[in-house]
């Protein structure tokens, strides 16, 4: 039986700041990834919560939408 591919793989990290909600600037990390149909998309993890756990949770969530999305017929 051969392995299931992976449902997404990391393609970069960049250390970057974004602009919070209350208009103050966040430190943290952009990581970009490509889902296993092909789709590219990117999470933003805040410096104090970049963790494995927390950027593998972020980008299977995004994945998630993702392919559902590039799943859909009108």
């Amino acid at each position: 039986m051969a392995d299931k591919p992976p449902a997404w793989e990391v393609t970069s990290q960049i250390e970057t700041v974004d602009l919070g909600p209350a208009g103050t600037f966040v430190p943290g990390v952009k990581i970009g990834f490509r889902t296993a149909a092909g789709a590219i998309g990117a999470v933003f993890v805040p410096s104090d919560a970049y963790t494995v756990e927390r950027v593998r949770a972020a980008i299977a969530e995004r994945a998630a939408a993702m392919t559902a999305i590039g799943e859909l017929t009108g």
